[in-house]
């Protein structure tokens, strides 16, 4: 693939992101190098999900997506809030942390290839794995098989993708934690961090898909 094709395959992926880029930048004037505090915050709630899925019980992998073109700044804070989300639950604990690095090249619609391969094999021995990262727009036959044969809760922290609701439909994806876009309005007064969470975010399921489009 030509250096355009590529750099056309990276804007369509990242584009997948930028409403989670939007969400930051307008909710926290000061940029989310300046304030980490929401990232963490969304590590910890997704932690809380998490183990609330899991009947706090088992060991989970986290999976974070690496970017050939960008690593994302805001990994290191989303894993600080995991971490802490998951010490507040006993009986849930924190197995491996991974990295899956995307490639550009390819059809951008699409996953690359082996890249649902590996998200399975890296939740080995898991009873979930919580993949931070981008869905593409459209998913091959052979990545749902793939999703759906695995062992494993599959958990999704994630942006808004016409891919995501099929998957949760049909029971692939048990938890997705998907930004609003855009977010709730801002109240006048003071909200706590999981107000905060609820207004920026939805927390979606097989059973109850919410609000998701």
């Amino acid at each position: 693939m030509g250096n355009r094709n590529t750099l056309i395959a990276a804007g369509a992926i990242l584009a997948i992101l930028g409403s989670l880029t939007y969400l930051y930048f307008a909710e926290f004037r000061g940029g989310p190098a300046q304030n980490m505090k929401p990232f963490e915050n969304l590590g910890f709630t997704v932690a809380e999900e998490t183990a609330a899925l899991l009947g706090n019980q088992g060991r989970v992998v986290v999976v974070t997506e690496l970017m050939e073109v960008q690593k994302s700044p805001n990994t290191e804070a989303q894993i600080k809030g995991f971490k802490a989300g998951l010490a507040k639950k006993s009986g849930v604990t924190l197995k491996e942390i991974k990295e899956l690095k995307r490639s550009m090249d390819g059809d951008p619609r699409l996953w690359p290839a082996g890249h649902a391969e590996q998200l399975v094999k890296m939740a080995d021995g898991a009873a979930a794995v919580v993949f931070f990262g981008s869905l593409s727009q459209e998913m091959s036959r052979g990545d749902v098989a793939t999703l759906k044969a695995s062992s494993c809760k599959l958990v999704f922290v994630t942006a808004q993708s016409p891919v995501l609701k099929p998957l949760l439909q049909q029971g692939i994806v048990h938890l997705a934690i998907v930004n609003r876009f855009p977010p709730k309005p801002e109240p006048a007064g003071k909200e706590s961090p999981r107000q905060w969470f609820d207004r920026v975010y939805m927390v979606v399921k097989p059973e109850a898909l919410g609000e998701l489009p």
